[in-house]
């Protein structure tokens, strides 16, 4: 198993302990409306990435630092997934709203997570 398939299961542990269960037919993590579960409107991959990235840069004098592959797979299931527009988002999307989002919580935690929701939300 790799470190990045148990950082995924231990995820996937947490949010199956907190979770009630789903009806028949229901999709995980999509509400009745089709969307995640992310307190915010409907956004493109690229809004959501540029979002991300200028919040991670600010006051940054260099150029972005590789994270974890941990820390992505955490930024992909608690943030990525749970976006209410995630499942129409392009692969290159994703990949750079993880990318983007995962150097945000790299470098100021789950307080870049509330100001990204804070951001999207206006």
């Amino acid at each position: 198993m790799t470190g990045e398939q148990a950082m995924r299961e231990l995820i996937g542990s947490w949010l199956a302990a907190e979770e009630v269960p789903e009806p028949p037919g229901a999709r995980p993590g999509v509400d009745e409306d089709g969307g995640g579960t992310l307190p915010v409107p409907p956004a493109t991959g690229a809004e959501v990435a540029e979002s991300a990235r200028r919040l991670a840069l600010r006051g940054f004098d260099g150029s972005p630092a590789e994270v974890p592959a941990a820390l992505s797979a955490l930024a992909e299931a608690l943030v990525i997934d749970e976006h209410p527009s995630a499942a129409y988002w392009t692969t290159a999307e994703r990949a750079d709203a993880v990318r983007w989002v995962a150097l945000l919580v790299h470098r100021f935690g789950e307080d870049g997570v509330q100001e990204l929701v804070a951001e999207l939300s206006r």
